[in-house]
């Protein structure tokens, strides 16, 4: 195996807005590996969150609404704008302004690692399932 498979190969950093308070930003750096083509590790400063979002949510979520587990985007209706809602808690969701360009151009350089569709050809499934019975073992 490539030692080098693991490294993340694109990342980018984002300055987000709190939807209800202009004054209240946070900054969100997005990390893309080809080794894991399918997500986009997604880190919230002051240790709020980290989160493994799909690519195709965020891609998906820039013209309508898209989710995964713990995070929500959808188009803000101003262009400028995406909105990221995060669901790690229930009971106090919080929702950011994204720029929309720099997520737009992010995932752009991404489909150009890993095409749409081509995600699968990335991993080597051998070496997967190995690991699947490895873990087995000890338990």
């Amino acid at each position: 195996m490539d030692p080098e498979a693991n490294l993340i190969k694109l990342s980018t950093c984002l300055a987000i807005w709190q939807a209800d308070n202009d004054s209240n930003f946070l900054t969100a750096w997005l990390h893309y590996s080809p080794a894991d083509p399918w997500f986009v590790r997604v880190y919230v400063s002051g240790g709020i969150v980290t989160l493994d979002v799909p690519r195709d949510v965020l891609m998906k979520g820039l013209h309508e609404v898209a989710a995964c587990e713990d995070l929500k985007v959808r188009p803000s209706g101003e262009s400028m704008w995406t909105l990221w809602t995060l669901r790690w808690n229930p009971e106090e969701p919080l929702t950011f302004r994204v720029p929309t360009a720099n997520v737009r151009a992010y995932l752009a350089e991404t489909l150009k690692l890993v095409p749409s569709g081509t995600e699968e050809s990335r991993i080597d499934w051998d070496v997967e399932v190995e690991a699947l019975f490895e873990e087995g073992d000890v338990l």
